[in-house]
C-alpha cells in the first residue's frame, strides 16, 4: 500500500483503507471500493505467532483466507469462428464450448468436471501460496491457462498449460488433450500410430515413422552429436496434416515435422486408418 491523504490506498488501485489509531491489539477502520458504494467495516486483531519464517505463511494469517474460491467465468472468445469461454476455480482452468444445440453438452460436462469441487482438491494451491508468503512475503500461484489449439467439425484439441511457481522452465506442463466431437470420447492420438502407446502425450517416434521423417533431414553440426531424434515427441492435428514436434528447451535442435494426411497411411494403425479414412481418401 501507499500512503494517501485519506488513509491508505492499495497499490493496484483496488481499494482504499481508513484506519483508526490502534487500541491495544485491536485496529478498526473501513475499506472502500474505488468505484463507490458503502464502506465495509474492518476489525483487525493482533494474533500470536511462533516466530518461525515469515508471519505471512502462518496459520494465523492464512486460515481465514483459505476458503474455497468462487467460480470465475471468462469472457466469450473465438477460435476460428467458434466460441468458447474459460471457467476457473483457484489455479485450475477449463473451457466451456459455446455452440447452438446440445451436441457438445456431454463434452462440456466432462470439461467442467476438471474443476476442483472440494477444499482438498486445491490443497496444493494453498500450499504454494503459503510457501511464497512465508519465504518472500508475497502471494504466488502456478500460472495456468487453457485454450483450444485445433477445432474441426470432428475433433477438438485443448492445451491445458501450467507453469509451476518457482520451478523455472522445468515447471512448464503442456497437456494437449483431444476429443472426438461425434462420440464425446477423449482419444490418444498416439494410438493412431502405436497400438499400445505409453501413458502421456509425449512419446518416442515409432521406428518406421522416425525413419521416414528423418530420411532427408540435414542436421546442423552442433545438433549432430546431441539432440537429434532422441527426445519425446508430441503429435497434433492440423488442418492440412499432422504435426510431430519436440518441446523447445533452448538447444535449438528440436525438430518439428508436418506430414500431409495423404502421406500418413503407411504409418497408421487400423484405428488410425479408420479415424482418418475421409482424409486419406482425398
Amino acid at each position: 500500500m501507499e500512503a494517501g491523504q485519506a488513509g491508505w490506498k492499495e497499490g493496484d488501485g483496488t481499494g482504499a483503507w481508513t484506519l483508526e489509531p490502534p487500541a491495544g491489539d485491536k485496529l478498526l477502520g473501513s475499506w472502500r471500493n474505488p468505484k463507490g458504494g458503502k464502506p465495509q467495516a474492518l476489525a483487525l486483531t493482533r494474533v500470536s505467532w511462533n516466530g518461525e519464517g515469515n508471519a505471512c505463511g502462518s496459520d494465523a494469517y492464512n486460515l481465514e483466507l483459505e476458503v474455497f474460491p468462487a467460480l470465475q467465468v471468462g469472457k466469450v472468445q473465438e477460435f476460428e469462428g467458434k466460441k468458447y469461454r474459460s471457467l476457473r476455480i483457484a489455479d485450475v482452468v477449463t473451457l466451456e464450448l459455446l455452440e447452438p444445440g446440445d451436441r457438445l453438452a456431454g463434452l462440456n460436462r466432462t470439461l467442467r468436471a476438471e474443476l476442483p469441487g472440494k477444499p482438498e482438491d486445491i490443497a496444493d494451491y494453498f500450499a504454494t501460496r503459503r510457501r511464497f508468503l512465508g519465504d518472500m512475503g508475497l502471494a504466488a500461484e502456478d500460472e495456468t491457462h487453457t485454450e483450444p489449439v485445433f477445432w474441426s467439425a470432428r475433433w477438438i484439441t485443448i492445451n491445458f498449460y501450467r507453469w509451476a511457481a518457482g520451478y523455472g522452465r522445468n515447471g512448464i506442463t503442456l497437456d494437449y488433450r483431444t476429443w472426438d466431437l461425434q462420440s464425446g470420447e477423449e482419444i490418444n492420438l498416439w494410438q493412431w500410430f502405436v497400438a499400445k502407446p505409453p501413458d502421456g502425450n509425449a512419446n518416442p517416434l515409432p521406428d518406421k515413422l522416425k525413419k521416414f521423417l528423418f530420411k532427408n533431414l540435414k542436421l546442423d553440426k552442433e545438433c549432430q552429436g546431441g539432440y537429434k531424434d532422441e527426445g519425446d515427441y508430441r503429435v497434433s492435428l492440423k488442418n492440412d496434416g499432422m504435426q510431430f514436434w519436440e518441446e523447445a528447451y533452448g538447444t535449438g535442435c528440436e525438430q518439428n515435422f508436418l506430414v500431409p494426411y495423404a502421406q500418413l497411411g503407411p504409418y497408421l494403425t487400423p484405428q488410425g486408418k479408420a479415424a482418418l479414412r475421409d482424409k486419406l481418401d482425398r
